[in-house]
């Protein structure tokens, strides 16, 4: 059992216990998030998004610095037992000018926090900080080792409830509002954890619950790049690349407010299930796909090769597949429609129609910085105008200098 010295307190709809953790304790007590999500290499990629690049230089400063100071810690609470008892307070009235009404306010709030031993602790912020404790303690030798182990940090408690997604909601929520206001939260941490932007909310939902997502599959890179390796024989994309499907499917119109503020449950529910769709069309439509990832049969680098380059197991090609999906849906189409007319073009990137487009026939590399302009030959190639007229004057511009080169 371990027993700490708490103040609780409450802010909004949240109530918290302030303490302090020796480092020893934080080392041995605080673990990974993994009950924010579903899917546990999303947890795992979360970690790894967080602490890399801050954790070791936490180390060193605590082992370089004897005036050493880590801000608090923000604790997620679940599972066990813990406890909350107020302790009985007794002042000396000759010397403290505290009346029983100010007493009784001081003991329910000063207690101790027991915890039993079976709860799981995880950080929300200070993921890096706990890191660097543990880090710090493991390589440090001798004196510094003993004084290290006397310090302490302080830690503020709050309760998880992962077993409802309103309960990870507002866990997530929380994160991603201290972290805001702490640094800048970088653009796969959002995804990870905004509980705000429409599409990392949808992005996340779609991987915790399509199937083909699940962690035993290893169809989705958590890299953070949105590149996957070619030769690679389960990958297929990346979460980044899947957060800029689930973007690139919306339609123009309510793009920005779906980004920026949460939207409704009704919204979500409507724009995932468009998400579900298209994949399932994806999945339904292609031999390949089907090979890879339903019937088993072949690996996904058999298409990624200097001779035949599928464009639907390129992260870069589902972008503008998506893309030019969503435009033809613009211009009235059903999905199912749009997806099938995409699939009678030549989604094969060695092909000429994609030479310096999406794939460099020289060097043999991808190409992704001309997303637009691939999306503008993909509906050329089903005989489907540009997005814009500017989208197409782009496109012929560079098939006319291409032609001359």
């Amino acid at each position: 059992m371990t027993v700490l010295p708490a103040i609780r307190s409450r802010v909004g709809d949240w109530t918290f216990y302030t303490t302090a953790m020796t480092f020893p304790q934080v080392e041995a007590l605080i673990s990974e998030p993994d009950q924010i999500h579903k899917r546990a290499k999303l947890s795992t990629w979360i970690q790894r998004e967080l602490i890399e690049s801050h954790a070791e230089g936490i180390a060193d400063y605590i082992k370089g610095n004897e005036q050493r100071f880590l801000g608090s810690l923000i604790i997620g609470v679940y599972g066990g037992e813990p406890d909350w008892g107020p302790l009985s307070i007794g002042v000396d009235n000759d010397l403290y000018d505290i009346t029983e009404a100010d007493l009784e306010a001081l003991g329910s709030r000063l207690g101790i926090l027991t915890l039993n031993g079976d709860e799981k602790l995880f950080p929300i912020d200070g993921q890096h900080r706990v890191v660097g404790v543990g880090r710090a303690l493991a390589t440090a030798e001798g004196e510094l080792k003993r004084r290290l182990e006397g310090d302490s940090v302080s830690a503020l408690f709050v309760a998880h409830d992962p077993d409802t997604e309103e309960g990870r909601q507002r866990t997530r929520r929380l994160f991603t509002t201290v972290n805001k206001k702490a640094k800048h939260v970088s653009k796969t941490a959002k995804i990870a954890l905004d509980e705000d932007d429409g599409f990392a909310i949808t992005t996340r939902r779609l991987i915790d619950t399509h199937w083909l997502f699940e962690d035993d599959r290893s169809h989705i890179s958590y890299d953070g790049r949105g590149s996957i390796p070619a030769d690679h024989p389960t990958l297929i994309t990346s979460i980044v690349t899947v957060h800029d499907l689930v973007k690139d499917l919306h339609p123009k119109e309510g793009k920005g407010a779906f980004g920026n503020s949460r939207p409704s449950d009704r919204a979500l529910d409507h724009h995932l299930a468009y998400s579900v769709q298209f994949l399932d069309l994806l999945l339904e439509g292609s031999e390949e796909l089907q090979s890879v990832l339903v019937d088993k049969t072949r690996d996904a680098n058999e298409f990624r090769t200097n001779d035949f380059n599928y464009m639907l197991l390129r992260p870069i090609g589902q972008r503008v597949f998506a893309r030019a999906a969503q435009v033809l849906v613009h211009r009235g189409r059903s999905l199912p429609d749009a997806v099938a007319l995409l699939f009678d073009a030549d989604l094969d990137l060695t092909s000429p129609a994609w030479s310096h487009i999406l794939w460099n026939p020289v060097t043999k590399n991808m190409i992704t910085a001309k997303v637009a302009i691939a999306e503008s030959q993909l509906l050329r190639l089903i005989g489907e105008e540009a997005r814009s007229a500017t989208n197409r004057h782009n496109l012929d511009i560079f098939l006319q200098s291409r032609a001359e080169a």
